[in-house]
């Protein structure tokens, strides 16, 4: 099977896959009264405002539960019957990894692919590029990586999962969906599913840019 990249965004490939203060009081005494009290308002205002924002970075960590920690193995698989529809991530340049977070849903037409089996081996080598479709009418559904710190890249598997009696077809491959550092943010349009994925690996920036294969799925 021959793959091409082109960067083009939906690339056909197959078929079927101051605090100002004032008022102060004219004696010595009165002024420093007035400054102790004003000083220590903006010490509470100042605390407060840090608890704020304590809570506000906790919170906003804590809204992505993600799938693996920084150069930590990644294995996700989506609950039986359902495949991947939803793909986030950041990149940490001192760490010089990402951490993945996967949606699942239903595919369309709610066909339950139930025949799923892993890419025996790593389908990338490091610094190497990701070129990867499941077989011909199979779904991503899941996928697992570990990450090598001498490299700074991870290697790839993929689990995908079929219904028999239903295909992929009109496939194409979109855009890349990331810059390098930034996040990667994606979800499968509604009525397709997804079939493949590529990537392409920057030595210099130690990152990836990524693309994905949508097919639309029915019988």
């Amino acid at each position: 099977m021959t793959l091409y990249t082109e960067e083009r965004s939906r690339t056909p490939i197959c078929n079927g896959f101051t605090t100002i203060c004032n008022g102060f009081a004219t004696t010595q005494n009165g002024f420093r009264r007035k400054t102790v009290m004003v000083s220590a308002a903006m010490s509470l205002k100042s605390a407060a405002m840090l608890a704020l924002l304590v809570v506000a970075v906790v919170t906003a960590n804590a809204v992505v539960d993600f799938n693996n920690d920084w150069d930590g193995n990644l294995q996700f698989e989506c609950p039986e019957d359902q495949v991947i529809h939803s793909v986030y991530s950041i990149h940490d340049s001192t760490k010089e990894d990402r951490r993945w977070k996967f949606g699942c849903s239903p595919t369309p037409g709610d066909a339950k692919p139930k025949k799923c089996e892993w890419t025996e081996n790593f389908v990338n080598h490091l610094d190497g590029p990701v070129m990867f479709l499941c077989p011909a009418n199979y779904l991503i559904a899941g996928v697992a990586s570990v990450h090598d710190n001498a490299a700074e890249d991870r290697r790839m598997k993929f689990k995908c999962c079929r219904r028999p009696g239903y295909k992929t077809k009109s496939c194409e491959m979109t855009d890349y969906l990331n810059n390098w550092d930034d996040p990667l943010n994606y979800t499968v349009p509604n009525g397709k599913v997804l079939a493949g994925w590529m990537s392409v690996h920057d030595n210099s920036k130690e990152d990836r840019r990524h693309r994905m294969v949508e097919c639309k799925y029915g019988r």
